[in-house]
């Protein structure tokens, strides 16, 4: 089976489950004693789950990159690797294997671990320096319903994650009017959080290329890459007071062993009651399947290296690694690569956990 057609048969399966536990208190307020409803539809409603993970996949990844100094004079050359982590849709297996063995690791303000490394590079010479490790990666699909969405966002998220920056511009009176335009009188953080989503997805085309603008400017002129899409998401729901993030990593498109070079960043907002919650508006507008298939969803084929919210002190505005050079960067080539070289059915059974 393809894997085209295994995320279209995971999309439908999503979907109908979706539609059975909505039916539920429907079902139930048909069925119950009179004077018994109410009370009975809120308990179900307060146990119905949140989230349910399924469809696990054994995985082996490899992260390479390759440092050239092209020049004739010296370089110092700081490399910095993000550090995948374990997270509800991925479980990494014993120690992350780097090759050379770093001389450090730092965390940055979004608390996302990187490797260091410090090179002095010669003229023509070169490095190699990779990671590599095993994990179990889920499909992860979040039950989203307005009245599940209540209780207060802790300060801590707010401080961090509705502020302003660089790529996102929430002050810019384009994303001001925007927001205030579609968003109108709505208060449920769901509700807007998804007019936002699709007037992202109405407004952009998926293009491809080496230039990364900030939110405003992408929304004008009407099309981006997966992390302008990202940036544009955000910065809508940040001017409405939603906090919001991204997290990136490797795709795996075909069936393993297979080589990522393109990568994959998608969006997550938190949401009282259900945390943080994934967005993927680039896949919903790029696949046309259904409007929502990735709102609230995770697929089993993405594996994130990092999480941040916004510039980083060590990665900057990447999510897999980043690089200080000196006297300058000038002919100094990099290549990076992400190769699955596994991606299979785990031998054991796992029915689907929800939480």
């Amino acid at each position: 089976m393809t894997k085209k057609v295994a995320a279209k048969r995971s999309m439908v399966i999503s979907v109908i489950f979706l539609l059975v536990i909505s039916m539920i208190p429907t079902v139930l307020s048909q069925s119950l004693p009179e004077g018994k409803t109410e009370d009975c539809l809120l308990r179900s409603r307060e146990r119905a789950p949140l989230r349910f993970r399924w469809n696990a996949r054994e995985i082996t990844i490899q992260f390479t990159e390759h440092i050239t100094n092209n020049g004739n004079i010296t370089k110092n050359v700081t490399t910095y690797l993000a550090q995948p982590q374990t997270l509800y849709k991925q479980e990494i297996h014993g120690p992350i294997v780097y090759s050379p063995t770093p001389d450090g690791f730092k965390t940055d303000r979004w608390g996302q671990v990187a490797a260091h490394y410090n090179h002095i590079l010669a003229p023509n010479e070169s490095v190699t320096i990779s990671w590599e490790l095993n994990a179990t990666l889920y499909a992860v699909q979040y039950i989203l319903f307005p009245w599940r969405v209540r209780g207060e966002i802790p300060q801590e998220i707010i401080d961090q994650y509705t502020v302003d920056d660089e790529f996102y511009k929430i002050n810019d009176p384009y994303i001001q009017n925007i927001t205030k335009e579609v968003i109108g009188k709505e208060q449920n953080l769901l509700r807007k959080a998804k007019k936002l989503h699709n007037y992202v997805i109405n407004h952009l085309e998926y293009v491809l290329d080496d230039v990364w603008d900030d939110a405003p400017t992408v929304l004008k002129r009407g099309n981006g890459s997966c992390s302008e899409y990202c940036s544009a998401y955000i910065a809508l729901c940040r001017a409405a007071d939603i906090p919001a993030r991204y997290k990136g990593g490797t795709i795996c498109k075909k069936e393993a062993p297979y080589e990522d070079r393109v990568y994959h960043r998608i969006a997550e907002i938190y949401l009282p009651s259900y945390g943080w919650v994934p967005i993927d508006v680039t896949y919903d507008d790029y696949t046309k399947l259904f409007k929502y298939a990735n709102f609230g969803s995770d697929n089993n084929n993405l594996f994130i290296f990092s999480v941040g919210g916004g510039s980083s002190e060590y990665l900057d505005w990447n999510y897999h690694h980043w690089h200080e050079i000196s006297p300058s960067p000038e002919n100094i080539d990099i290549t990076k690569s992400a190769t699955w070289l596994r991606w299979e059915k785990t031998k054991t059974i796992r029915v689907p956990f929800f939480s």
